[in-house]
C-alpha cells in the first residue's frame, strides 16, 4: 500500500477513536444512568481497551523498535482523551471557579477568532477541558552535539525528523536526558503548558494554558492552532518560528480589534512581540557566532574550551540587553548553565522571527494571503525558508519596526512555552 494511503487510513481510524472517546468519556465520567452502578472494574476495562487502541495505532505509527516509548506516549495521550470533559459540562460544574470557566470561554474567543479572522484551520480542538495534575502535562527533552549546533534528531512518520521528544512522565524525560548526556550531548529539559497533535486527535485545553496571562494564552491557542493548520515535514524550527510569530501577531490584532489599542492585553502582547524579536535577534548572533567557532580548522578540546570563553561572554551581553526587555519572559536567561542545547532550544521558537514579520508585510499584512502561501509551500515540497525569503526579495518591501498593524476584513505560537528548564 502507498504511504498516502497508509496516512489517509490512519486518519480514519484516528477519527473513529476520537468518536469513541467522546461517547465513553461522558458515560465514564459523568454519572450516566446507565453506569452509575458499573463497578469500577467495568469502567476501568473500558478506559484500558481505549489506551490499548491508542497504543497499538501509535506503535503502527512508529514501528516496534520503540515500542517501550510508544506504551508511555500511548497511555498518556489516551488518558488526556479519555479523562477530558466537555466544556458545556464544566461551564455547568459548580465545583469549577469561575476564573477557570472565564478563561475557558475567553479561549474559544480566540480561536473563533483565528478560525474566522486569521484564516485558521476549523477544527474541533478546545472543546474539551483537561486538568493536569500536580505532576505538569509535558516534559520535553533536545540534545546538540557539544562541538557543533548540529540537533539530535529523532525521525518518526508523518512528522519527519524532531529535534525534541516529549514525555507525559518527568521521570522518563529525566532518563532519556542522563542517556544523551552518556553519550556525550548536551541536553535541555523543559516543561510545556500546551501541545498539538496536528489534527490527529482533537486536543482540548489545558488546564496549564490558563495560569498565564490572557495575552499568554491567546498567542498559546493561535500558536497551537496555526500547527494545525501548517506543518513542514523535516522543518521543526521552521514550524515553530513561523507558529510563535503567526501566535504573537495575531494576539495582536485579536486584542487590536476585538477590545481595542488601549486594552492592557493588547500592550502585553505587543510587547511580548517587541522582546521576542529583540531577544531572537540576539539568540541569532549567538549562535551565528557558534558556528563560526565550531567550524575553525582546531582540535575538539579547543572548540570546547573556547566555547565557555564565549558563553561567559553572550551572558556579559545578555546583561547589557536586558534593560531593553519590556516584560520579564527572559530575565531568567541570565541563570541559565549555557550549553548547546539550550541555547537551540531559544532559538528554536524566536530565532529568525523577522523572516515571517517580513513574510507578513510582504503579502500587505494579510493574514489571508500569508496561510494560502505557506499552505502551498507545504504541499511544494522546496525549502520553507528559501522559499520565504524569495517572496520577501521580490516584493522588495523594507520590514517595519514594532508590532505590524491589524489586518483589516473578516477574513485575516509554544505555544507560549513557559521556558522552565531543567
Amino acid at each position: 500500500m502507498e504511504w498516502m494511503n497508509y496516512r489517509d487510513a490512519l486518519l480514519k481510524i484516528m477519527n473513529l477513536l476520537n468518536r469513541m472517546m467522546d461517547y465513553l468519556s461522558p458515560v465514564l465520567l459523568s454519572g450516566f444512568p446507565a453506569f452509575e452502578s458499573a463497578s469500577m472494574s467495568t469502567v476501568r476495562r473500558f478506559e484500558h481497551g481505549a489506551i490499548g487502541m491508542c497504543i497499538i495505532l501509535l506503535v503502527c505509527l512508529w514501528g516496534c523498535s520503540t515500542a517501550s516509548y510508544i506504551t508511555r506516549m500511548g497511555v498518556g495521550q489516551a488518558r488526556v482523551l479519555l479523562f477530558s470533559r466537555p466544556n458545556t459540562e464544566i461551564l455547568k460544574d459548580p465545583e469549577v471557579s469561575q476564573e477557570t470557566k472565564d478563561r475557558i470561554k475567553f479561549v474559544l474567543e480566540v480561536k473563533r477568532y483565528a478560525e474566522e479572522r486569521i484564516g485558521l484551520e476549523k477544527t474541533e480542538n478546545y472543546s474539551r477541558y483537561f486538568q493536569v495534575d500536580d505532576n505538569g502535562l509535558l516534559f520535553v527533552v533536545s540534545a546538540c552535539r557539544k562541538d557543533s549546533l548540529i540537533p539530535y534528531q529523532w525521525t518518526f512518520p508523518i512528522v519527519g525528523k524532531m529535534s525534541y521528544k516529549g514525555f507525559f512522565r518527568g521521570e522518563d524525560a529525566q532518563r532519556e536526558r542522563e542517556k544523551l548526556e552518556r553519550e556525550g550531548f548536551d541536553t535541555c529539559l523543559r516543561r510545556a503548558s500546551a501541545y498539538s497533535t496536528l489534527g490527529w486527535f482533537k486536543d482540548p485545553i489545558f488546564s496549564t494554558m490558563l495560569h498565564n496571562e490572557r495575552a499568554v494564552i491567546a498567542q498559546i491557542v493561535i500558536h497551537e492552532l496555526a500547527h494545525a493548520t501548517v506543518f513542514i515535514e523535516d522543518h521543526l524550527d521552521f514550524n515553530e518560528q513561523m507558529a510563535t510569530f503567526i501566535g504573537n501577531q495575531g494576539a495582536i490584532d485579536f486584542f487590536s480589534e476585538c477590545y481595542g489599542r488601549d486594552a492592557t492585553d493588547y500592550r502585553i502582547a505587543c510587547s511580548v512581540l517587541d522582546d521576542d524579536l529583540l531577544f531572537g535577534q540576539f539568540v541569532d548572533g549567538v549562535c551565528r557566532d557558534l558556528r563560526d567557532l565550531y567550524s575553525r580548522d582546531i582540535s575538539r578540546e579547543e572548540k570546547l574550551t573556547s566555547r565557555e570563553g564565549h558563553f561567559q561572554k553572550v551572558k556579559e551581553g545578555f546583561r547589557q540587553l536586558k534593560v531593553k526587555f519590556k516584560t520579564p519572559l527572559y530575565l531568567g536567561f541570565e541563570d541559565e548553565e549555557l550549553n548547546n542545547a539550550i541555547l537551540l532550544s531559544y532559538w528554536q521558537y524566536i530565532g529568525g522571527l523577522k523572516l515571517f514579520k517580513g513574510l507578513h508585510h510582504a503579502l500587505g499584512d494579510d493574514w489571508g494571503k500569508m496561510i494560502a502561501f505557506l499552505k502551498e509551500v507545504e504541499k511544494s515540497g522546496e525549502d520553507p525558508r528559501e522559499s520565504v525569503e524569495r517572496v520577501i526579495k521580490d516584493t522588495g518591501r523594507r520590514v517595519p519596526s514594532g508590532p505590524l498593524p491589524r489586518s483589516s476584513g473578516f477574513a485575516i505560537t509554544g505555544e507560549r512555552l513557559a521556558k522552565e528548564f531543567w
